[in-house]
């Protein structure tokens, strides 16, 4: 685990400055003897083991992750091989924040064809921040973590009435990690666009649906940056007991941070039948879409 602590005596700052940038305490971070792919197959295997389905009875794997182990074969080759899932497709969506979104966006037309699509996003984001000199306007947001969501045809526990997803590439270098470098990030120009794209587009999604925001149970945001979230909850009036927070205990865990929310909102009960749930995300690209899900 990585505290603030830790952080503040690294970059000589106070414990409560960390807090007051961006709303973390702790972050988790992978072991030494762990790799990215070891946090896919176990978020993976806890997946099926839930959902009651064995991975010969998959269709399609989608791996999402900004942090590959190599360039390829890529982390979803390694967990159809761990997995034992058979001969089916698998490939990575290779994208910070935003794949395992993107990788829903797939899965939910995918599955309609190939059956039940398996997307897993893994994260070692530590290790990332430990290839070239440190910033601690970055380093003090990540942390390694791991999740994952079953979409099969049909209805589930939540069923998806809506999801779209876009990239505008006009700032792609904002965020940005370069081959053998460390992460390299304009704070400002994230935030700025992070807040705009995913206000209008949780807006137009709504709107299309003919919802206000009250009427959502539950906002799940990318668990980016608390201060973040507070100015889009504020944009789109939305009340603190409608959003899942949870990066106070893990920070940023990129593109599996929803995915992880997702998993303790539905172990906390906060997932009722007949909620509408809103899923929302922003990354590299850059990229970010939301998705309108119904609990069952």
């Amino acid at each position: 685990m990585l505290t603030n602590q830790a952080l503040a005596a690294e970059f000589q700052v106070a414990p409560e400055w960390i807090v007051g940038a961006c709303g973390i305490e702790t972050r988790r971070v992978v072991a030494a003897d762990q790799s990215v792919c070891d946090l896919a197959e176990r978020a993976a295997a806890a997946c099926l083991q839930d959902a009651g389905i064995t991975a010969d009875k998959l269709g399609a794997i989608i791996a999402c992750t900004g942090t590959p182990h190599r360039q390829f074969p890529g982390v979803s080759a390694e967990v159809q091989k761990r997995l034992n899932a058979g001969s089916i497709p698998a490939f990575d969506v290779h994208l910070a924040s935003i794949s395992g979104l993107f990788g829903l966006a797939v899965a939910n037309k995918m599955c309609e064809q190939w059956g039940p699509t398996l997307v897993v996003a893994a994260e070692t984001m530590t290790r990332a921040l430990a290839q070239g000199p440190r910033v601690k306007e970055t380093a003090i947001l990540f942390g390694d973590g791991a999740g994952a969501c079953l979409v099969t045809p049909g209805d589930g526990p939540l069923t998806i009435r809506d999801i779209r997803i876009a990239s505008d590439a006009t700032f792609s270098d904002a965020l940005r990690m370069d081959f053998g470098a460390t992460l390299e990030m304009d704070g400002r120009t994230i935030i700025m666009h992070a807040v705009r794209k995913l206000v209008r587009c949780v807006a137009e999604l709504l709107e299309a649906n003919s919802l206000r925001p009250e009427e959502v149970g539950l906002f799940l945001f990318h668990q980016a940056n608390l201060r973040l979230l507070e100015r889009i909850m504020k944009e789109l009036k939305i009340q603190a007991d409608q959003c899942f927070v949870n990066i106070d205990k893990y920070g940023n865990t990129s593109s599996a941070s929803w995915l992880i929310a997702a998993a303790e909102a539905r172990a906390a009960g906060r997932l009722r039948p007949g909620m509408k749930v809103v899923i929302a995300a922003f990354g590299a690209g850059l990229s970010w879409g939301a998705a309108l899900v119904e609990a069952r």
